[in-house]
């Protein structure tokens, strides 16, 4: 049986800021969403506030069969379209979203550390645990909020820009 006819977990690009209402559109549909959100305090003039937000913004995770709710998905409110290749659907390996999902603390929010070491944008760098272990990429820039970085991943054909905690990536010794 080919993906196309499988349920698989998949990665939807949200139209900005509408993560929560293209999760709350799929979920309607009947379908699983992972919406992993991260909370953090922030200083606002001073005082301090709790800040919610989705730890890949932009994007949500939705499990689903490509053949009966691919127009459906990419055509729901809030939601720009299905992350695909060539044409059709990337699925998103079982692993990694259960590796997101084991990092979720009792509050709802997934659990963020920080590291106090980091590369310089430009550096070659390899991700050393997490859901993207293994894969290699140039290092971007530190998000600000200390605790992740943002990489530039060179996938089958495919450049994807992903936000990692810190302490999940390594320096690769690898000529460029």
């Amino acid at each position: 049986m080919d993906s196309w006819s499988q349920q698989n977990w998949y990665a939807v690009h949200t139209k900005p800021t509408r993560e929560d209402s293209a999760a709350m559109n799929i979920r309607r549909m009947g379908l699983e969403v992972l919406l992993p959100k991260t909370e953090r305090e922030r200083k606002v003039y001073g005082v301090p506030h709790k800040v919610i937000r989705p730890l890949f913004p932009g994007y949500l995770f939705a499990r689903f069969t490509p053949a009966t709710y691919l127009h459906l998905i990419n055509y729901a409110r809030g939601v720009s379209r299905v992350v695909s290749g060539c044409g059709k659907p990337i699925a998103v390996e079982e692993r990694i979203i259960e590796a997101i999902q084991s990092r979720v603390g009792a509050g709802g929010y997934v659990r963020m550390e920080c590291s106090s070491q980091g590369p310089k944008p430009g550096d070659r760098i390899e991700v050393t645990e997490g859901p993207f272990r293994g894969l290699k990429g140039i290092f971007a820039r530190e998000l600000s909020d200390t605790a992740r970085v943002m990489i530039l991943l060179d996938m089958i054909e495919y450049q994807a820009q992903v936000s990692v905690e810190k302490r999940h990536i390594g320096a690769v010794a690898e000529a460029v």
